[in-house]
């Protein structure tokens, strides 16, 4: 398949035809391909931009000197068989050997494995594989998805022009798949499944990015429901509240305080941030009253004593939660329940 100058697909010419000649011999490891590019960066002539970026960015001792092709600034390439240096076309100016089953002008970008199914995406500015019927270009996220995703997808504005929250590479001209989270975030395919594995010794596996949770935790958020049922607050714990931020439902409220975990009134959700801690009160029966202050001195008050303890004294309570807990809830993650 062939891409002309100004975007439209057309069918290349037939095998054994002399645009063919050396067909699939020729390129890198990346793609297989009848011509070189050369590069305006650094003047030197490479196979591709990934060929270009391992040599003068992944393996460039220099920092100074490291740097990525715009292959859109791409102006001249070389042929792989007569070795001709002339400007950016789909064949050969003198041998006439075509440049690759599948060259768009554009980009410039030249393959000849045509089961890739390169298509040129006016919108995106770049091809992309998969054939064009099994995409469509979502205006908001900046970007084509699979037509699966149509109406199916949480849009975020310019979402795969971000850098993949677990490998760092840029994703939107990435080479590997990638998936997108529920929350709308983008992420490698790749990176999401390790993400997932590492995940399987915590309660539920989240985005990196807004902590939303990736999955169906329902039956999670039942079974702490009957671990912190079963197991009363020590004695110091009555009464306290929480301020809380549900990263799932994305709402605020105050709910009793737990050491198992913070439900969110909501959406009854564990997946949530303490924002504060509400201190209990305590009324005497009869006689007066007694507030303690920060420095943890009584003060007379006229009917409450105000149990006030700082962050670092809460987080030394939770330590003390019994080692049972811990044991159950361990085993509990590990479960194949707890790790989908």
């Amino acid at each position: 398949m062939n891409h002309s100058i100004d975007g439209d697909d057309n069918v290349g010419p037939e095998v054994g035809t002399e645009r063919n000649r050396g067909l699939g011999e020729f390129g890198c490891s990346h793609y297989r391909r009848r011509v070189k590019l050369v590069t305006p960066c650094c003047g030197e002539i490479f196979w591709c931009r990934h060929c270009h970026n391992e040599a003068k960015h992944d393996n460039e001792k220099d920092v100074k000197l490291r740097h990525e092709l715009d292959r859109s600034l791409v102006t001249e390439v070389v042929c792989a068989l007569c070795s001709l240096r002339q400007p950016v076309g789909d064949h050969c100016c003198r041998c006439g050997v075509a440049f690759g089953a599948y060259a768009c002008t554009l980009c410039p970008f030249y393959d000849d494995d045509v089961s890739k199914q390169a298509f040129h995406c006016a919108d995106c500015g770049i091809c992309r594989v998969g054939g064009r019927e099994n995409f469509f270009h979502c205006d908001t996220c900046g970007s084509c998805y699979s037509t699966k995703l149509r109406g199916r997808h949480v849009c975020v504005e310019r979402a795969m022009h971000q850098n993949c929250p677990v490998c760092f590479e840029y994703l939107f001209e990435s080479v590997q798949p990638t998936a997108v989270l529920p929350c709308g975030h983008t992420i490698h395919s790749s990176c999401l499944k390790e993400l997932e594995r590492s995940d399987s010794i915590s309660v539920c596996a989240c985005c990196p990015i807004c902590k939303r949770s990736l999955q169906d935790n329902s039956a999670t958020w039942r079974y702490l429901d009957s671990i912190a049922a079963s197991h009363p607050l020590p004695e110091e714990y009555v009464g306290w509240q929480a301020e809380i931020f549900c990263n799932d439902c994305l709402s605020t409220c105050t709910v009793q305080y737990n050491l198992v975990g913070l439900k969110c009134g909501g959406c009854g959700s564990y997946n949530t941030r303490r924002l504060a801690l509400v201190p209990a009160v305590i009324r005497r029966s009869g006689g007066q009253n007694q507030q303690e202050d920060s420095q943890g001195s009584m003060l007379q008050s006229n009917g409450t004593e105000t149990v006030s303890r700082s962050r670092d004294q809460a987080m030394h309570l939770e330590e003390r939660w019994s080692s049972e807990e811990d044991r159950q809830l361990e085993a509990y993650r590990g479960s194949p329940e707890g790790s989908d």
